[in-house]
């Protein structure tokens, strides 16, 4: 029971097993394990009263048992104390939309739609602390520091958009990055500056930067690895910028509560990089 549990995770962990096929390894060998815990205790029982042999296997029995039986306990506790919901957004009531639809493979695990407004209020139930954040500064500072933790993160981003045109400029390319390591000495002729015609800035008026920037990522949970993918959505107003997110697993109907801790943990390495200046 003890390897079954522990190789489903370990191949799910690997990409070999999906994790429909993971919880239903996981869930069988939890019913084993209870099996296992219940014949311990007889085991101990009889030990007690009439002084049976057995003693040392019944407990190592229950260890087994209990080292699968509690990480599934602890999963089945905040199944039943959660809402059963996959999808959570600091807006419930216009979230975020998916530049790249998440690909759901159907399988045994029951899954709603997530977009429904009682779903959504049950998250705001559950959840009132997950909510966007409002930064003092341009949109194009706040795209920064978000891809930063993002790499951070080792999120893989899917799509985006509004993105180039705002770090255009703002992040070093490779071949500044190039330029500014080669130290000084002898001037290398491959590297002569070019001479460029005068740009007419006088007669050409700047074009706005757009208010508006949304970037998709995909990401894995640490220790089980199970798929998310995030949305982070900047709209500048004025001198600030709001910072949405909406994060969701792609398997069953409960998400066990990791997508709003994933997005507590991001705003607040993202008040960090931003020197805390999150408003409400």
């Amino acid at each position: 029971m003890l390897m079954l549990a522990f190789m489903a995770l370990l191949l799910h962990r690997a990409g070999a097993l999906a994790l429909p096929n993971a919880v239903a390894a996981v869930l069988l060998a939890s019913f084993l394990a209870l099996i296992v815990l219940g014949l311990s205790i007889i085991g101990f029982f009889m030990l007690w009263h009439i002084g049976a042999k057995g003693g040392h296997a019944a407990f190592g029995g229950m260890v087994m048992a209990l080292m699968v039986l509690g990480p599934v306990g602890f999963a089945a506790e905040r199944y039943v104390r959660l809402p059963k919901i996959h999808d959570v957004s600091t807006d419930v009531v216009e979230a975020p939309q998916w530049l790249e639809s998440p690909v759901i493979t159907p399988s045994w695990l029951p899954r709603l739609n997530a977009d429904d407004p009682a779903r959504r209020a049950l998250q705001s139930a559950a959840y009132p602390q997950v909510t966007g954040r409002r930064y003092d500064g341009a949109i194009d500072r706040v795209l920064l520091a978000v891809r930063a933790v993002a790499r951070d993160n080792k999120w893989a981003e899917v799509d985006n958009v509004g993105v180039d045109t705002l770090v255009d400029g703002l992040e070093p390319t490779p071949e500044a990055a190039d330029a500014a390591a080669i130290s000084s000495g002898e001037a290398d002729p491959a590297r002569a500056p070019v001479p460029l015609p005068r740009p007419d800035i006088e007669n050409q008026s700047p074009e706005p930067l757009p208010a508006l920037a949304v970037i998709q990522y995909q990401a894995k949970t640490l220790i089980l690895g199970i798929p998310q993918d995030i949305l982070i959505r900047l709209v500048e107003e004025e001198e600030t910028t709001f910072v949405d997110m909406r994060v969701a697993t792609r398997n069953g109907d409960h998400d066990l509560g990791l997508n709003a801790d994933l997005i507590h943990s991001f705003l607040q390495d993202l008040d960090v990089r931003l020197l805390g200046i999150a408003g409400g």
